[in-house]
């Protein structure tokens, strides 16, 4: 379990931050039509997680267009709280709760930070900027133990990494653990068969282990030295993100990398490396 602990005090003597595990941020716009969501920002919940949770909701948040509600699912919690804009749209807050924190944030507290939120999209406000509200007023948990990360083309290309710098000889040899990787997996599924959908793999070094996820033609491999819970969240959450971020440039790819740097973003975001 994760410790939560929304009353800590951080090093600068202030409030801590509230502890979640994920939020997002969500518009629905052409209501009158059955609704068109539109994922405004996430963190620390996966695209796909978002994606069903507006779909079983979606009526209830469409006709009441204001109010909340708190999903239970098997591992942590998630509070769904959500403005109406005028009648053109509805602004949807998810927030991911540890399923049995050491303090559970109180509704209050998420509702004022929502009604924060809310504000600023009423003001038209960037991304960036509501962003900031969202990362000043929550922490979301790092993961330690990952001592690298490859996305990798199906051909074995390199699109991305991140390397821990004390690791020379793993940056050294990037290109060939890539192709390493995408002809061990191409093998096994000449001999085992394709499989659909993304299922983690494990490849055995000793000491460490490579975590491999296979996805729409793209290669997510994890080098860890130890596997936890919330580790292995996260992989899935970096290869959803980057599927998504760049599900319309990966149609199109004609072997340009440069915009795949961008991403080393959201692998801070998760990943102490």
């Amino acid at each position: 379990m994760i410790a939560m602990d929304s009353k800590v005090q951080n090093m600068n003597g202030d409030l801590a931050k509230l502890h979640m595990l994920g939020y997002g941020l969500i518009k629905i716009t052409d209501i009158e039509t059955g609704g068109i969501f539109n994922i405004v920002l996430q963190k620390g919940i996966g695209v796909p997680l978002i994606q069903n949770i507006l779909e079983l909701y979606k009526k209830e948040i469409i006709t009441k267009k204001q109010g909340s509600s708190i999903i239970p699912l098997n591992e942590f919690t998630i509070h769904i709280q959500y403005f109406n804009r005028k009648s053109k749209e509805i602004s949807v807050i998810l927030y991911m709760e540890e399923k049995e924190p050491n303090i559970p944030v109180n509704f209050s507290t998420l509702y004022f930070l929502s009604k924060k939120i809310n504000n600023k999209t009423l003001s038209n406000a960037h991304s960036s900027e509501i962003a900031k509200v969202f990362e000043d007023e929550i922490m979301i948990p790092k993961s330690s133990g990952v001592i690298a990360i490859f996305i990798i083309g199906s051909a074995g290309s390199p699109f991305i990494s991140k390397i821990n710098k004390n690791r020379q000889n793993i940056s050294e040899h990037e290109v060939h653990i890539g192709g390493f990787i995408s002809a061990l997996l191409s093998f096994s599924n000449t001999i085992i068969g394709e499989e659909t959908g993304a299922k983690l793999k494990e490849i055995n070094f000793g000491n460490q282990q490579f975590y491999v996820i296979s996805k729409s033609s793209v290669i997510f491999a994890f080098l860890v030295e130890n596997m936890t819970p919330i580790l292995q969240r996260y992989m899935y959450l970096i290869a959803d993100e980057f599927l998504y971020q760049f599900k319309d440039y990966l149609k199109e790819f004609n072997g340009d990398i440069t915009p795949f740097a961008s991403f080393e973003e959201n692998i801070s975001q998760y990943f102490i490396i």
